[in-house]
């Protein structure tokens, strides 16, 4: 079975404090936006509310693309970190530099929580 892509906006982004938790796991870092609205958290992570949704502006990230031999672990890695802080998980459409699509694992908030701020930058930090 071939991995779907994570893509990623915030603490697990190359040069962010979490990547090197799962640095090993990949193989190529694409640059790739979503539609949705980010929020900041006085945790020291940001949130990606509505993803795909009709409002909200692109939010910028990146794809990591990993081994595939490394899939299932760098996936119970993401899952132990998101899953803490309460992400939920699906697939959606992501669009890379060039305009074409993709699908990817993508962990967002159904809407924002309330210690959650408004971010009004597309790009976190």
């Amino acid at each position: 079975m071939k991995s779907l892509p994570i893509f990623v906006y915030g603490t697990l982004k190359p040069g962010e404090k979490l990547f090197h938790h799962i640095s090993h796991a990949i193989k190529e870092v694409v640059p790739a936006v979503i539609p949705g609205r980010l929020y900041d958290t006085p945790f020291g992570y940001p949130l990606l509310v509505n993803p795909c949704g009709e409002e909200g502006s692109l939010v910028m990230g990146v794809l990591l693309i990993p081994v595939d031999e490394l899939y299932d672990e760098m996936m119970k890695t993401i899952d132990a970190i998101e899953g803490e802080a309460g992400f939920d998980k699906g697939v959606m459409e992501v669009t890379l530099e060039g305009g074409s699509s993709m699908r990817a694992l993508v962990y967002y908030y159904r809407e924002a929580p309330p210690y959650a701020q408004p971010f009004y930058s597309t790009e976190w930090p």
